[in-house]
Order: structure tokens, then C-alpha cells, then sequence
């Protein structure tokens, strides 16, 4: 007699099966993708990004730490999810905690939780309105699809707002015009147990293309240290369009939407009252998280030196998990306009609205009150560029000025110089403020902590239990960072290019729980527990600083590596008293050292060899309602290995091992109520690639 997870394997089998033989059987002749390894260092540094300036600009005419990840990329990395393809920016921290949960990070701060780097695909912002962070096991960009990821280190809130503290991350995907015809990609392994998507693009009337696309992934479960399942699997089921159109008069327009469904699983250990000696109920949750997105852009130009884009969209998500349920409803509206005044002068200014609708299914663990609540953000920024000596020497002044409901008005200055003494050189500086305003969770929601105690009042008296309770307030206020930064690019030899980025972070009013009027709640003893409130305040301070260095290296034809180096100093001050634990641990929580190296390598025209090796410094968990919380992560090697091959110029068959140094290793622990220490196994999966 089989069992449910039997048949189900021998379904999954056969589909792998038919998809091969389907590909494999194809007939068709394809247009080779753009191979990184025969471009020239002058045209990777020539590559177009927008997210530093809210428009085009040569990548090394960007007065920031920026740092392009191509779809080429992608591809060649073997990565299968966003959060592994973001492990070749410097300076992001990105650490995986279960099976489906990462924490990804810019310049510290990191955790499950981490909520200083704005995320944004196509401009969208998808962080969350509840923490002010990242669900990314909920962001499954088709790969395929993603034209470059812009990673900016440091502050970008001159231009895209509050949260964009540490970080930004742009996803760019490709306009239809760029996806036409079909793609299908089936594929699976010892980790990724099944990989699969299928897109299709077509042209709907003359200057208007189209494109559709379905894919899926199941992912396995990682391990405990003593290598039994963590039983934290997840799968993932996403579909999507875009729509790209040229209008008479020189009109752009673009509709776009996605739609999820995922199911998940993860091991808990929930703060529960009524269970000494260790008041901690474990759980197995399988939690389901699904939501849809719907973006319209407008774009016109109205001269060689002057344009103006509308953008709107509108996201629902919903996440249902043991001690806690949400839905969130985000509209965003956004006007630009760029122009150019007189011969020095490039401006550009635009006009935001955000209205955010949720609402919590509570829990006596976790729960929010108000149970639902809707607010709004308004803003408008300004920037200029302005030619100091043509060619030479550019200076940038702009600010950014949010209201929000929480905070009110809210100020975010910025000044950045690039001076170019060559045509191979540049330098630039910046000074930035920004912040991070507060979420949902910082001003009324209400969290069981996992340190339950009994306290003895009386000998005469059975002792009283204690549960901890991290309390949101109105009087938490908005976190902000004072940056100062140094850059230095230089193209010494037609082979070799050099990035360095130097920062000195200061961070006011962070984060604390319980250091200013905690209490306990003598009325919460009718229920058989004592509460101890312990509010969320601003009472930390800290300072950060470091460098960043990339190096491309074009050893000859065929043959490129990509080095990226990031060094770390993070410190925060806790006020005596606090009940705090998270930031008396933020300054270990990411990896002081990291180290990447990618060799990518075509030996012929129709085969690629590539490797990646990566190196982690050890770090420590952070946050306070996990009991893993001050849990050591030791510093790791690992090494990835990708081998593909194009019989035909449309069919491509790749293999690829990841992790291949240890059995398994552990990245990270899951901060909100983790139980179990799992580790990232050693991987292998195939994948199949055929275009029509």
C-alpha cells in the first residue's frame, strides 16, 4: 500500500520524465542569450542602472555603492531563487534560516525580521507594512524574466522614501518586446525537487506585445544538526502577465500583475503559559501565504531632454500562520517628471501617495489593536544634478519629504560629488539622511516572548507565571541614520576593474523593548498568568562602518572572474536597565567578513564551466521572541559548481551542485519562535532550457 508522499513522488517523476523527452525531441533553432564572458570590462562598466538617480546613468557615473547583477548572471550562478542570486552583491548579508525563510540584509541589521533595505521589483515596493521587512519566500521572480538587479548600498531615501535606510534592491524585469516567442525550463534535484516554468509572448496589434508566464518550484526540507528532516519543505505556484505598449506621440504604457499560492511548513516553539517546567509548546505548522499585484505605468516623452511617468499599482497579500494571521492592501501612486534647465542643471521631482488597509486574525500569542487599520503616506522629492565642470565634475542636492500618520513630517537630505580625473577614474562622496518610519508591529501590535518565568511572592503562595509581552506604543518614533560614504572606481588595464565603497553609519533612536515604562498587568492573573508589558521605545543609539570591494578580471576570451569583498563594524548602545536583547546582539548578527568568487567560463561557444566560492564569518542570532536567540553560527566555506551545455542553439541541459564542501552547514536561525537549528544541505539539480 503507498502512501500519499509515495504517489505523489512517482506524479512528480513522471512530469520531470515527460518534460525531458518533450524538450529533449524540440525542434528549433535558438538565438544565443548575451555572454557575459565576451564582453569587455568597458561594456560592464557602461551597463545602464536607474534606481541610483530615477534614471538612466552609466554605472560608472553612479555617486553610490551600487552593484549590477545581469540575468546572465543569474543563469550562470545556478541560483533558483532571488535571495541566492543576491549572495554575489557585496555587502549583502543574505543567511537562510529554514527551508523557506531568509534574512537579507544591507551593511547589517539583518535577521528574519530585518527592516533597513527597501525591496522593490519594477518599482513596486514589497515590503511588508506589518515589520517594515521582506516576506522573500513570497517574492518568486521568474528568473528568466529579470533583466538586472540593481543593489545599492547605503541610504536611497532621497528618491524612494522611508526604509530605504541601509539598502535598496531594484528588480528589473524585461519589457514583452524583449520576451517574445516561448520558454519552458523543467527541472529537479536532491534540494530543488522540482523546478518548472513555461512563458509565452506574442504581439498583440502593431507596437503593443504581450506575455504570460506559469511556473512552480518544491523545495525540500533542511536538517538538524543531527541530520534529521527539519520538516520545513514549501512549494510555490505563481503565474503572471505584462503588458508593453507604444502609443502615438511617443506614449508608453505598461500593465502588469502576478498571482501566488504557497503552502509552508515550519517548526515551532510558542510561548504557552499552562506548560512547566519549560512553557513552550512545540507546533508543526503548515501555514499558507498567497496575494496578487497589479501595476500600470505611464511614460512620455516630451523632448529630447524632458519626460513624464505616472505609476499605479495595488498589492494584496494575506499570510496565515499558528500564532498570527494578516492582510495587507497597499495602493501606491506615483508621479515624475525629469527636465533639463539650461546647460548644468538636470532635475528631477515627483509627487506620492500610499494608502495601506490591513487587518490581523489575533491570537493570545501575538494579536494587534486595533485588529484592523488603514493610514496613509504622502510625499514629494526633489533632485538635482548639477554640472560643475562638464564631464568632470558633478555635484547632486536633493531631499525627500514624507508625511506619514504615524510620525508626521519626516526630512531625508542628500548630497553626493563625483569628480572623474580620467576617463578610466572616478571618486565620489555622499553624505544622506534617512528613515526608518514605524510599522505596524512598533505601534500597536503584542508579541509573547519566549522567556516565560515564575516569580515566588509568598512562601504561602503557589508561584505566579510570568510571560514576557513586547508591547507597541504610540510613542515609538521613527529610527534614523546619518551616512557618510566614499567611493573609488578605476579601470587601471582594458582586463581588470576595481570598485571600493567606504561607509561610517550612525544610527539614532533604534529599536528597544521593555526600557522605559514596563509594568506588569496585576488584571491578566483572571486568565491563570501575570503579563509583564514591556513597550517597544527609541532608547539605542549606534554606529557602523566598513568597505566594500569588487574586482572583474577578463583573463582572456571566454574567461571572466568576479571578486566581491565586504568588511563590517557594527556597535550598538543600550541604555542600563533595558529588557532588550535584540540590539545588545545586533552588532554580532551579521558576518563581519564575506567573500565571493565567481569564475565564469566558456571553453567553447556552446558549453560553460562556472564556479563559486563563498566564504561566511561567523555571527550569532538576534531577535529577542526566538529561543535560539544568542545561538552561534560558525563562519563556512562553500563552493558551487554549474555545467551547461547547447546542442542546439535553443536547447540548453545544465547541471549544478551546490554547497558541494560540507554535508550541510548552517547559515542562520529562524527568529520568530524557531525551535530547531537546522542546516542548508549539499545540492544537486539538473535543469533543461529550451526556447520556441
Amino acid at each position: 500500500m503507498m502512501n500519499a508522499d509515495t504517489i505523489c513522488d512517482k506524479h512528480l517523476h513522471r512530469l520531470r520524465v515527460s518534460l525531458l523527452a518533450l524538450a529533449a525531441t524540440w525542434p528549433v533553432t535558438l538565438k544565443a542569450a548575451t555572454d557575459l564572458t565576451d564582453l569587455s570590462l568597458e561594456d560592464l562598466l557602461d551597463v545602464q542602472v536607474t534606481s541610483v538617480s530615477k534614471k538612466p546613468q552609466s554605472l560608472a557615473d553612479a555617486a553610490a555603492a551600487v552593484y549590477v547583477i545581469s540575468n546572465e548572471d543569474i543563469r550562470r550562478s545556478g541560483a533558483t531563487s532571488v535571495p541566492e542570486a543576491l549572495r554575489m552583491a557585496p555587502g549583502i548579508e543574505v543567511k537562510r534560516l529554514d527551508a523557506n525563510k531568509w534574512s537579507i540584509s544591507a551593511r547589517g541589521f539583518g535577521g528574519r525580521l530585518a527592516n533597513k533595505l527597501l525591496v522593490l521589483i519594477d518599482g513596486r515596493t514589497i515590503y511588508s507594512p506589518t515589520f517594515s521587512g521582506v516576506y522573500w519566500e513570497q517574492q518568486d521572480v521568474m528568473l528568466e524574466d529579470i533583466e538586472r538587479i540593481e543593489v545599492i548600498r547605503g541610504p536611497g531615501a532621497t528618491l524612494w522614501g522611508a526604509n530605504a535606510v541601509n539598502g535598496v534592491i531594484n528588480i528589473i524585469t524585461k519589457s514583452a518586446t524583449e520576451t517574445q516567442g516561448g520558454l519552458l525550463t523543467a527541472g529537479g534535484g536532491s534540494e530543488e525537487r522540482a523546478i518548472g516554468s513555461l512563458r509565452y509572448g506574442g504581439e498583440l496589434a502593431p507596437g503593443t506585445f504581450a506575455r504570460t508566464y506559469v511556473k512552480y518550484n518544491d523545495r525540500d526540507a533542511l536538517v538538524t544538526t543531527t541530520g534529521a528532516d527539519g520538516r520545513d519543505g514549501w512549494d510555490i505556484a505563481q503565474g503572471g502577465f505584462r503588458i508593453d505598449s507604444t502609443l502615438t506621440a511617443g506614449d508608453r504604457v505598461t500593465l502588469q500583475g502576478d498571482l501566488y499560492q504557497s503552502s509552508l511548513r515550519q517548526q515551532l516553539s510558542v510561548p504557552d503559559p499552562f506548560a512547566p517546567p519549560t512553557f513552550e509548546l512545540p507546533v508543526d505548522d503548515h501555514l499558507n501565504a498567497s496575494g496578487w499585484n497589479l501595476l500600470g505605468s505611464w511614460e512620455r516623452a516630451l523632448s529630447v531632454t524632458s519626460d513624464v511617468s505616472l505609476k499605479l499599482f495595488y498589492d494584496h497579500a494575506e499570510r496565515h500562520e499558528y500564532y498570527l494571521g494578516q492582510q495587507n492592501d497597499v495602493i501606491d501612486l506615483e508621479f515624475q517628471q525629469r527636465a533639463k534647465v539650461g546647460t548644468r542643471h538636470d532635475l528631477i521631482w515627483g509627487l506620492g501617495y500610499r494608502n495601506i488597509d490591513d487587518q490581523f486574525d489575533n491570537t493570545p500569542i501575538a494579536f494587534a489593536i486595533p485588529v484592523a487599520d488603514n493610514r496613509n503616506l504622502w510625499n514629494a522629492f526633489i533632485q538635482d544634478d548639477i554640472e560643475l565642470i562638464q564631464n568632470r565634475l558633478r555635484l547632486t542636492l536633493g531631499s525627500k519629504f514624507e508625511y506619514n500618520d504615524y510620525t508626521g513630517l519626516e526630512i531625508q537630505p542628500n548630497l553626493r560629488l563625483l569628480w572623474k580625473p580620467s576617463e578610466q577614474s572616478s571618486v565620489w562622496g555622499a553624505i544622506s539622511r534617512a528613515v526608518r518610519t514605524p510599522s505596524r508591529v512598533d505601534r500597536s501590535a503584542n508579541l509573547w516572548l519566549a522567556s516565560i518565568q515564575t516569580i515566588q511572592m509568598s512562601p504561602l503562595l503557589p508561584p505566579l507565571v510570568v510571560v514576557p509581552q513586547a508591547t507597541g506604543t504610540d510613542d515609538f518614533d521613527a529610527e534614523s541614520l546619518m551616512a557618510y560614504e566614499l567611493g573609488f572606481r578605476t579601470q587601471p588595464t582594458r582586463r581588470l576593474s576595481l570598485d571600493l565603497a567606504l561607509f561610517y553609519n550612525h544610527y539614532n533612536h533604534l529599536r528597544t523593548v521593555g526600557n522605559d515604562g514596563s509594568q506588569l498587568l496585576w488584571e491578566s492573573l483572571a486568565n491563570g498568568y501575570l503579563i509583564a508589558e514591556l513597550p517597544a521605545g527609541n532608547q539605542a543609539d549606534g554606529n557602523s562602518y566598513g568597505f566594500e570591494l569588487t574586482a572583474d578580471f577578463q583573463v582572456r576570451n571566454g574567461w571572466r572572474l568576479a571578486l566581491a569583498y565586504s568588511d563590517l563594524e557594527l556597535n550598538t548602545q543600550v541604555p542600563n536597565g533595558s529588557q532588550d536583547k535584540e540590539n545588545g546582539l545586533l552588532a554580532r548578527s551579521d558576518p563581519r567578513q564575506q567573500f565571493s568568487l565567481r569564475s565564469l567560463m566558456s571553453p567553447r561557444t556552446d558549453i560553460d564551466f562556472d564556479c563559486w566560492l563563498r566564504y561566511v564569518d561567523k555571527n550569532y542570532s538576534s531577535f529577542i521572541v526566538g529561543t535560539l536567540g544568542n545561538a552561534l553560527v560558525p563562519a563556512y566555506w562553500e563552493f558551487d559548481l554549474r555545467l551547461a551545455w547547447r546542442p542546439q542553439p535553443k536547447l540548453e541541459l545544465s547541471i549544478v551542485g551546490q554547497n558541494l564542501l560540507h554535508a550541510s552547514h548552517e547559515e542562520g536561525h529562524q527568529d520568530a519562535y524557531g525551535v530547531t537549528r537546522l542546516e542548508v544541505e549539499r545540492g544537486v539539480y539538473g535543469l533543461i532550457r529550451v526556447s520556441f
